[in-house]
């Protein structure tokens, strides 16, 4: 009977088994031009079919050419049904779906287009390095942006970066400027509602050079004191870099800085997976995909974590800067390319609401909002439900932690919106493990 079944399930010359069925598939359902993705899990006994798609339940049938699939929640209670056929190495087909309300009900069920294709599967070898040549910089936003380069979780990316105004390391103007950046990185693997985790194992300066603004933005003094100053067209606030001694000076100072040395650290302002949906935004923009975030602890050793929008999650890097102060008061810091080292890797089925970072000492919530106040509440507010969730402690537990070690950094105010960091040490989070 299972040869006769095999042998009937023949369409446009290709054999679709039951091993073409079974195993790890991708989703796309589409409703009203809006994709949505899930990974699904199928298991074939005959002509049924079983498993898991995303959190639902699904059961079907494969009659002839034709699968059948019938979609429930974690309860049982039914979502819709789907029908297709075998298109290439995947299938599509269209039926209808209603997602589950929180309440416990569904909603109206909608006609939707799915399709189900294989995950990519890594080459043999293990993880890989490359060595990638950037050609294009991008000074905006978008998941509409092709991908630079295709990898998986665990390979690492040896690259560079343009400065803030497209400036190469060899001093040639390769890009208009305006925070521009490398990539996208498209990563294998990575869904919607999964995290991206960026481990920056290199960040260090490529060239000799550096320029900074030299006044303050208005954001961050009184009205009066920002109609008041006294500002030297003249001043020049260009920077000459000492990679060897690990310090930065002055090109061309007054007297009064000619004694005045800065110690390089080098970090990214720009790191961004692309931004929801069909948003387009400025390189100097920034929000729950990261973006020109510009905190300066975002260096060699930290590693990111972005909540995922669309697959692959796109990500990008750059605005290299050989110092900054907190804030970047002045509206641009020590401006300079980089040479970046990266690993990524992918969290599945969980994401956190902004990006959030671990450098070693602290772990670090990011809050981008529209004021201080609002940037202050949504890093506090993500801090907590990281703490609860991964150390498992209750809202008391949480209150008396933080009103103990809590620490705030403004990392981001002269841009489009403001970033505050809300961080605890690690060392105080020991005797929760």
């Amino acid at each position: 009977m299972r040869f006769l079944w095999l042998s009937s399930l023949i369409l446009a010359g290709q054999i679709c088994s039951a091993a073409d069925i079974s195993g790890a598939w991708v989703a796309e359902v589409t409703s009203f031009g809006e994709p949505q993705y899930a990974r699904v899990a199928l298991q074939t006994a005959g002509s049924k079919v079983a498993g898991s798609w995303g959190e639902w339940k699904v059961e079907g049938t494969i009659n002839g050419s034709q699968v059948s699939f019938s979609i429930a929640d974690p309860d049982g209670r039914p979502l819709g049904s789907l029908n297709g056929a075998p298109s290439g190495a995947g299938f599509t087909g269209g039926g209808n779906l209603a997602a589950q309300r929180r309440n416990g009900g569904a909603a109206e069920r909608q006609q939707v287009d799915w399709k189900l294709t294989r995950p990519a599967q890594p080459p043999p070898g293990g993880p890989k390095t490359w060595d990638f040549e950037p050609r294009v910089f991008y000074s905006y936003y978008s998941a509409a942006n092709p991908p630079a380069l295709h990898i998986f979780p665990g390979d690492t990316v040896r690259t560079w970066t343009v400065d803030a105004g497209g400036i190469s390391p060899k001093l040639e103007r390769l890009s208009r400027g305006g925070d521009a950046t490398t990539g996208p990185f498209y990563i294998e693997g990575a869904l919607p509602g999964d995290t991206l985790v960026v481990k920056l194992k290199r960040v260090r300066i490529n060239r000799d050079s550096a320029r900074e603004g030299n006044r303050i933005n208005g954001k961050a003094v009184t009205s009066a004191y920002a109609a008041a100053a006294k500002y030297s067209p003249d001043f020049n606030s260009e920077w000459k870099l000492d990679a060897e001694k690990g310090t930065a000076t002055m090109l061309h100072p007054t007297d009064r800085m000619k004694d005045f040395t800065v110690k390089i650290v080098p970090m990214l302002g720009c790191l961004a997976v692309a931004p929801p949906g069909d948003e387009i935004l400025r390189g100097t923009d920034l929000g729950n995909f990261g973006g020109n975030m510009d905190y300066n602890h975002n260096g060699e050793g930290t590693t990111l974590y972005f909540p995922v929008f669309h697959p692959g999650a796109l990500f990008v890097l750059g605005d290299g800067h050989a110092a900054m102060g907190d804030g970047e008061l002045t509206g641009s810091a020590l401006e300079t390319s980089m040479n970046v080292e990266f690993t990524v890797d992918v969290i599945k089925g969980y994401a956190s609401t902004q990006p959030r970072a671990d450098d070693g000492e602290y772990l670090i919530s990011f809050g981008i909002g529209g004021s201080i106040p609002e940037s202050i509440q949504n890093a506090t507010t993500q801090l907590v439900e990281w703490l609860k969730k991964d150390y498992r402690l209750n809202d008391n537990e949480v209150a008396v932690l933080l009103g103990t070690v809590l620490k705030y950094d403004i990392t981001e105010m002269v841009d489009p919106k403001y970033n505050v960091v809300a961080k605890v040490p690690k060392s105080a989070l020991a005797s929760f493990r």
